[in-house]
């Protein structure tokens, strides 16, 4: 029997997976029901007009799944103009839609069929690769509670949608464990994909720098002029799409003009800690310094050193990056997922000698708190809906 768990480890992240999409499927379904129309009439980018009531699989494609099908299916514009930029394909980063674009050439599949696939095979094999991650420092408890958190997290519905949540994650997940192993030259192309994936290069940057300080001493020095060369190029990748895109467009600034059509072109002291900058929103401050707080809390008890270095740095370092540079708003905790470390110090829940049942009744608690938390997430956020008033004006 032992010799089978052995063998067959991957199967564990791979059910607990499965299972969350199982019921995340339902959530989405279920709110399907409710969602208004999408014909473009309210102002928002619609590639394919959807009905009220679309579906399940026209109702994975909402909003920024609506843009990434306009980019695999007719690429990105050329034509941009000068002066200031309305809302375009060039804010939404390349690798993704290639992805899917390459699926439906090789395939009959439609957009939405495709571009779950995508991401649902991704983030699969993300969840694989953190499980093992964990389980190799010897905490299976652990393991098996941090891919329940992730795959429950509030926002992990969207692991299953037309966005490039999913493939960030598995690019995220092997970046820190290729960076736990000191296999540098394995980083490199996950710099380069990240890159193209979603705007994360500058805290990747600030990990990178941060695990060559930790490491320094122990490493060779051959290897620390390989982490001061990761160094520089996770701070150059920064630059790489917006580089690409104004060599495509032959407007070099048509990235951040795109952003700003957004609004995303957001001062210091707009974001969720620009009160210490001098900026209004206290509200939103106080809620992002309590959510910190509660980060620093997870990734610094004791149980916390189930978790890589690595991790716990990335945690704290992307947490300070979403609070620097977000303005407030409703993508946060979409965001968030790609923290990987679950946003409480769920190792801390079973100490070790804890019984089997009783680490099972935890498992299923935070299940279903995060279930409970999908489905107002998904009402509220990803299904556009008259009924709750929160996107389109009631008729």
């Amino acid at each position: 029997m032992r010799r089978w768990r052995r063998v067959l480890w991957w199967a564990v992240p791979l059910v607990i997976f499965a299972v969350s999409r199982v019921v995340d499927a339902l959530i989405i379904a279920h709110a399907a029901h409710h969602q208004a129309a999408m014909d473009g009439s309210y102002g928002i980018h619609v590639e394919t007009v959807k009905p009220a009531d679309p579906g399940y699989l026209a109702a994975l494609t909402n909003w920024d799944g609506q843009w990434y099908e306009t980019i695999a299916r007719h690429g990105y514009p050329r034509d941009v103009g000068s002066g200031p930029l309305p809302q375009s394909p060039w804010a939404f980063f390349p690798f993704f839609p290639a992805l899917v674009r390459l699926v439906m050439l090789i395939t009959p599949l439609g957009f939405a069929v495709a571009a779950t696939i995508i991401s649902m095979t991704a983030a699969a094999l993300a969840m694989v690769v953190l499980y093992r991650l964990i389980l190799d420092r010897g905490h299976a408890f652990a393991a098996v509670i941090t891919v329940v958190g992730l795959s429950f997290f509030p926002s992990a519905p969207i692991l299953q949608a037309a966005y490039p949540e999913s493939l960030a994650l598995l690019e995220l997940v092997l970046l820190l464990a290729f960076l736990s192993r000191r296999e540098y030259a394995a980083v490199v192309p996950l710099l380069v994909m990240l890159a193209l994936t979603r705007p994360v290069t500058l805290p990747v940057a600030a990990l990178v720098g941060a695990h060559g300080l930790v490491s320094w001493r122990a490493s060779t020095r051959r290897q620390r002029w390989q982490l001061a060369g990761l160094t520089g190029l996770a701070g150059l990748c920064f630059g790489l799409w917006p580089l690409l895109a104004g060599a495509m467009s032959g407007r070099w600034d048509v990235y951040f003009a795109t952003e700003r059509a957004w609004g995303n072109d957001v001062a210091l002291r707009q974001s969720y800690l620009g009160w210490l900058f001098g900026g209004p929103d206290h509200a939103d401050t106080a809620r992002a310094l309590l959510v910190l707080g509660v980060l620093l809390i997870s990734v610094a008890v004791p149980a916390a050193r189930a978790w890589p270095l690595e991790m716990r740095l990335w945690a704290v370092l992307y947490g300070l990056y979403l609070g620097l540079v977000l303005r407030p708003g409703t993508s946060i905790e979409r965001y968030m997922l790609l923290a990987v470390v679950p946003w409480l110090p769920l190792p801390s829940l079973a100490p070790r000698g804890t019984p089997r049942w009783v680490q099972g009744l935890l498992i299923a608690v935070i299940a279903g708190i995060g279930i409970r938390m999908q489905v107002g997430w998904v009402e509220h956020f990803f299904i556009p809906s008259v009924s709750n008033g929160t996107w389109f004006p009631p008729p």
